[in-house]
């Protein structure tokens, strides 16, 4: 199952129109099927990380077979943020 926390639902917000229906286009398919490969998810230190786009990711922190998605914002945000982890 995959969900997302209230910050994430903000941040995604904040998106510009493009990047949200880049992440629409992504997460989409999840919510027929939990295990698509839409995100193209990678470990990173405690995370999950998924491609939204060329410029954009989002973070999860993975329990069992769900998915908490935490963070969404710009690849230069995610670098940094990885960074400081």
């Amino acid at each position: 199952m995959h969900r997302a926390t209230g910050r994430f639902r903000r941040q995604y917000e904040e998106l510009p129109e493009d990047g949200r229906a880049l992440a629409d286009k992504s997460f989409g398919p999840l919510k027929n099927n939990p295990q698509h490969p839409s995100l193209q998810p990678k470990r990173v230190g405690v995370f999950w990380s998924a491609r939204v786009g060329l410029g954009h990711r989002a973070l999860a922190i993975q329990d069992g077979d769900d998915y908490t998605w935490v963070w969404i914002g710009t690849h230069d945000e995610y670098k940094r943020m990885i960074r400081r982890r």
